[in-house]
Protein backbone atom coordinates (compact mmCIF):
# COMPACT_ATOMS: atom_id res chain seq x y z
CA UNK A 1 0.00 0.00 0.00
CA UNK A 2 3.08 2.41 0.80
CA UNK A 3 4.53 2.14 -2.97
CA UNK A 4 1.17 2.30 -4.17
CA UNK A 5 0.38 5.66 -2.19
CA UNK A 6 3.60 7.10 -2.88
CA UNK A 7 3.88 6.58 -6.63
CA UNK A 8 0.53 8.18 -7.03
CA UNK A 9 1.77 11.15 -5.32
CA UNK A 10 5.01 11.20 -7.23
CA UNK A 11 2.91 11.56 -10.41
CA UNK A 12 1.17 14.15 -8.72
CA UNK A 13 4.24 16.28 -8.03
CA UNK A 14 5.60 14.90 -12.18
CA UNK A 15 2.35 16.12 -13.24
CA UNK A 16 2.89 19.91 -11.84
CA UNK A 17 -0.39 19.26 -9.57
CA UNK A 18 0.85 19.31 -6.07
CA UNK A 19 0.36 23.24 -5.50
CA UNK A 20 -3.26 21.80 -6.74
CA UNK A 21 -3.80 19.44 -4.56
CA UNK A 22 -2.97 21.54 -1.52
CA UNK A 23 -4.96 24.14 -2.55
CA UNK A 24 -8.03 22.28 -4.67
CA UNK A 25 -10.45 20.66 -1.77
CA UNK A 26 -12.01 19.13 -5.02
CA UNK A 27 -8.69 17.81 -6.00
CA UNK A 28 -6.90 16.67 -2.88
CA UNK A 29 -10.15 14.36 -2.03
CA UNK A 30 -10.25 12.60 -5.61
CA UNK A 31 -6.91 12.00 -5.50
CA UNK A 32 -7.32 10.32 -2.18
CA UNK A 33 -10.80 8.18 -3.69
CA UNK A 34 -8.08 6.88 -6.52
CA UNK A 35 -5.59 5.57 -3.64
CA UNK A 36 -9.05 4.13 -1.90
CA UNK A 37 -9.47 2.65 -4.80
CA UNK A 38 -6.80 -0.29 -3.17
CA UNK A 39 -9.80 -0.94 -0.70
CA UNK A 40 -12.05 -2.22 -3.40
CA UNK A 41 -12.84 -6.24 -4.27
CA UNK A 42 -10.60 -6.42 -7.16
CA UNK A 43 -13.94 -7.42 -9.38
CA UNK A 44 -15.41 -3.97 -8.76
CA UNK A 45 -11.61 -2.13 -9.31
CA UNK A 46 -12.39 -0.76 -12.64
CA UNK A 47 -15.78 0.38 -11.71
CA UNK A 48 -14.62 2.49 -9.68
CA UNK A 49 -11.56 4.05 -11.71
CA UNK A 50 -14.77 4.55 -14.21
CA UNK A 51 -16.65 6.57 -11.49
CA UNK A 52 -14.01 8.30 -10.23
CA UNK A 53 -12.11 9.56 -13.29
CA UNK A 54 -14.63 12.08 -14.78
CA UNK A 55 -14.47 14.01 -11.40
CA UNK A 56 -11.12 15.21 -12.16
CA UNK A 57 -11.08 19.09 -14.57
CA UNK A 58 -8.92 19.04 -17.51
CA UNK A 59 -5.86 20.06 -16.24
CA UNK A 60 -5.37 16.55 -14.56
CA UNK A 61 -5.35 14.73 -17.67
CA UNK A 62 -2.11 13.72 -18.09
CA UNK A 63 -2.21 12.33 -14.36
CA UNK A 64 -5.89 10.32 -15.02
CA UNK A 65 -3.79 8.81 -17.90
CA UNK A 66 -0.73 7.75 -16.19
CA UNK A 67 -3.30 6.01 -13.39
CA UNK A 68 -5.37 4.27 -16.00
CA UNK A 69 -2.43 2.88 -17.74
CA UNK A 70 -0.34 1.70 -14.88
CA UNK A 71 -3.13 0.78 -12.44
CA UNK A 72 -6.38 -0.09 -14.47
CA UNK A 73 -5.69 -0.58 -17.84
CA UNK A 74 -6.05 1.08 -20.84
CA UNK A 75 -9.09 0.88 -22.87
CA UNK A 76 -9.26 -1.44 -25.57
CA UNK A 77 -8.80 0.43 -28.77
CA UNK A 78 -11.50 -0.51 -31.45
CA UNK A 79 -9.17 -1.72 -34.60
CA UNK A 80 -8.75 -3.70 -37.79
CA UNK A 81 -6.80 -5.84 -34.92
CA UNK A 82 -9.65 -5.75 -32.21
CA UNK A 83 -11.01 -9.56 -33.65
CA UNK A 84 -7.52 -11.03 -33.40
CA UNK A 85 -7.58 -13.81 -30.70
CA UNK A 86 -4.23 -13.97 -29.99
CA UNK A 87 -4.07 -10.20 -29.39
CA UNK A 88 -7.11 -10.52 -27.25
CA UNK A 89 -5.69 -12.89 -25.05
CA UNK A 90 -1.90 -11.61 -24.69
CA UNK A 91 -3.18 -7.65 -24.21
CA UNK A 92 -6.46 -7.69 -23.07
CA UNK A 93 -8.38 -8.28 -19.47
CA UNK A 94 -10.54 -10.74 -20.75
CA UNK A 95 -14.15 -9.48 -20.65
CA UNK A 96 -13.25 -5.61 -19.19
CA UNK A 97 -11.98 -4.08 -22.87
CA UNK A 98 -8.77 -2.78 -21.31
CA UNK A 99 -5.16 -3.76 -21.95
CA UNK A 100 -3.73 -5.18 -18.66
CA UNK A 101 -2.22 -2.39 -16.92
CA UNK A 102 1.83 -2.17 -15.71
CA UNK A 103 0.84 -3.74 -12.49
CA UNK A 104 -2.35 -6.36 -11.84
CA UNK A 105 -4.89 -4.87 -9.93
CA UNK A 106 -3.92 -8.36 -7.57
CA UNK A 107 -0.65 -7.18 -7.05
CA UNK A 108 -1.77 -3.87 -5.05
CA UNK A 109 -5.38 -4.66 -3.81
CA UNK A 110 -5.35 -4.55 -0.13
CA UNK A 111 -9.46 -5.40 0.24
CA UNK A 112 -8.51 -9.45 1.13
CA UNK A 113 -5.76 -8.29 3.51
CA UNK A 114 -8.43 -6.25 5.39
CA UNK A 115 -10.91 -8.74 5.34
CA UNK A 116 -8.17 -10.86 6.40
CA UNK A 117 -7.17 -9.09 9.27
CA UNK A 118 -3.62 -9.28 7.48
CA UNK A 119 -0.85 -6.66 7.20
CA UNK A 120 -1.92 -3.88 4.56
CA UNK A 121 1.56 -3.82 3.66
CA UNK A 122 3.41 -6.34 1.13
CA UNK A 123 6.43 -5.64 1.82
CA UNK A 124 7.42 -5.78 5.93
CA UNK A 125 10.35 -3.28 5.44
CA UNK A 126 8.33 -0.80 4.55
CA UNK A 127 7.71 0.58 8.34
CA UNK A 128 11.13 0.21 8.78
CA UNK A 129 12.49 2.15 5.55
CA UNK A 130 9.87 5.04 6.30
CA UNK A 131 11.26 5.17 10.30
CA UNK A 132 14.75 5.08 9.08
CA UNK A 133 14.38 7.75 6.44
CA UNK A 134 12.83 9.84 8.89
CA UNK A 135 15.36 9.56 11.32
CA UNK A 136 18.50 10.48 8.67
CA UNK A 137 16.56 13.39 7.91
CA UNK A 138 18.83 14.00 5.07
CA UNK A 139 18.15 14.07 1.11
CA UNK A 140 21.80 12.92 0.13
CA UNK A 141 23.29 11.76 3.27
CA UNK A 142 27.30 11.79 3.21
CA UNK A 143 29.04 8.30 3.48
CA UNK A 144 30.27 8.58 6.72
CA UNK A 145 26.83 10.25 8.18
CA UNK A 146 25.21 7.23 6.40
CA UNK A 147 27.52 4.58 7.86
CA UNK A 148 27.00 6.36 11.28
CA UNK A 149 23.36 6.16 11.09
CA UNK A 150 23.25 2.74 9.87
CA UNK A 151 25.60 1.76 13.20
CA UNK A 152 22.87 3.25 15.02
CA UNK A 153 19.88 1.35 13.73
CA UNK A 154 21.75 -2.08 13.89
CA UNK A 155 22.38 -1.44 17.64
CA UNK A 156 18.93 -0.33 18.25
CA UNK A 157 17.98 -3.78 16.08
CA UNK A 158 20.48 -5.64 18.34
CA UNK A 159 18.47 -3.85 21.55
CA UNK A 160 15.29 -5.04 20.03
CA UNK A 161 16.37 -8.37 19.37
CA UNK A 162 17.46 -8.89 22.90
CA UNK A 163 14.50 -8.07 24.65
CA UNK A 164 12.12 -10.11 22.64
CA UNK A 165 14.66 -13.52 23.36
CA UNK A 166 14.07 -12.01 27.23
CA UNK A 167 10.23 -12.49 27.07
CA UNK A 168 9.56 -8.30 26.03
CA UNK A 169 6.06 -7.86 24.11
CA UNK A 170 6.31 -6.22 21.04
CA UNK A 171 6.22 -2.02 21.28
CA UNK A 172 2.64 -2.55 20.20
CA UNK A 173 1.49 0.12 17.23
CA UNK A 174 0.77 3.88 18.37
CA UNK A 175 -3.11 4.27 19.30
CA UNK A 176 -3.21 6.66 16.59
CA UNK A 177 -2.12 3.86 14.14
CA UNK A 178 -4.83 1.51 15.52
CA UNK A 179 -7.75 3.48 15.62
CA UNK A 180 -7.01 4.06 11.88
CA UNK A 181 -7.02 0.48 10.85
CA UNK A 182 -10.20 -0.31 12.83
CA UNK A 183 -11.85 1.99 10.71
CA UNK A 184 -10.60 1.04 7.56
CA UNK A 185 -11.83 -2.55 8.90
CA UNK A 186 -15.21 -1.36 9.69
CA UNK A 187 -15.51 0.16 6.35
CA UNK A 188 -13.83 -2.55 4.21
CA UNK A 189 -16.07 -4.93 6.29
CA UNK A 190 -19.43 -2.74 5.73
CA UNK A 191 -18.44 -2.95 1.64
CA UNK A 192 -21.81 -2.50 -0.32
CA UNK A 193 -21.11 -2.21 -4.52
CA UNK A 194 -24.37 -0.31 -5.21
CA UNK A 195 -22.93 2.57 -2.53
CA UNK A 196 -19.69 2.65 -3.94
CA UNK A 197 -19.37 6.35 -4.11
CA UNK A 198 -20.09 6.85 -0.86
CA UNK A 199 -17.35 3.99 0.35
CA UNK A 200 -14.58 5.63 -1.57
CA UNK A 201 -15.89 9.06 0.11
CA UNK A 202 -15.38 7.34 3.57
CA UNK A 203 -12.00 5.69 2.73
CA UNK A 204 -10.33 8.60 1.47
CA UNK A 205 -11.18 10.50 4.98
CA UNK A 206 -8.84 7.75 5.85
CA UNK A 207 -6.03 7.81 3.47
CA UNK A 208 -2.70 9.85 4.15
CA UNK A 209 -0.21 10.71 1.67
Amino acid sequence: MFHFGQCVWREVQSCGLKKKYHEDKCFHLNVKKLIAIAFVPVKDVIDAFELLENEFDDDADEFIYYFEKTWIGERKKRGKHSNQKALCINEFYLGTGRKRPQFNHELWNMYDRVVADLPRSNNAVEGWHNAFANRVLINHPTISKLADKIKREQSKFEIDIEQVRLGYEPKPKKASYRKLDDRIKRLVQAYDNNQLAQYLSGLAANVTL
